[in-house]
C-alpha cells in the first residue's frame, strides 16, 4: 500500500487544475476546433468549401473558400449587402452544431471567413456564442 502524497506535492497540482478550470474558454474553444475540424473540409454552399477551422483569441473561425470567385469583384457587386446580410442571418444554424454545444452562453465569437481561391477575404459573419444559449 502506499502512503498518500504530501502535502506540499499535491497543492501544486490542485492549483493547475483550478487554473485550467478557470481558463476553460481556450480549453473549450480548442476541443470545439478539434471536434470540427476532423470533418473538414466539408462542402458549405453550391460551390463554397468549408476549408480550416482555426482559434484566434477568443473567436472560433472556419474558413469558407469559393474556388472560383474573386472577392474584389464580388464586392462591387450591387447585391453584395444582401448576399453578406443572408450569411449572416445563417450563422444562427451554427447553434445546432454538436461541436459547438460546449461553447454556447459562453464569450467565444463564432465566425465565418469567406475567401476566395487566392485568400482575399470577401467579408466575415459573426455570432456570439452566448447567444446560442437557451433563454433562462
Amino acid at each position: 500500500m502506499s502512503s498518500p502524497r504530501p502535502a506540499r506535492v499535491r497543492f501544486p497540482a490542485a492549483c493547475l487544475l483550478a487554473l485550467s478550470a478557470c481558463g476553460g474558454g481556450d480549453g473549450e474553444l480548442q476541443a470545439a476546433r478539434d471536434a470540427l475540424a476532423s470533418g473538414l473540409p466539408a462542402p458549405y454552399f453550391e460551390d463554397l468549401v468549408t476549408e480550416s477551422v482555426a482559434v484566434e483569441g477568443e473567436r472560433l473561425v472556419l474558413l469558407v473558400r469559393s474556388p472560383e470567385g474573386d472577392a474584389d469583384r464580388t464586392r462591387e457587386h450591387p447585391r453584395f449587402e444582401l448576399l453578406r446580410q443572408s450569411e449572416q442571418d445563417a450563422m444562427r444554424q451554427l447553434c445546432g452544431e454538436p461541436a459547438l454545444a460546449r461553447l454556447a452562453g459562453g464569450d467565444a465569437v463564432l465566425v465565418r471567413r469567406f475567401v476566395d481561391r487566392h485568400g482575399k477575404v470577401f467579408f466575415e459573419t459573426t455570432l456570439p456564442a452566448r447567444d446560442c444559449a437557451p433563454p433562462a
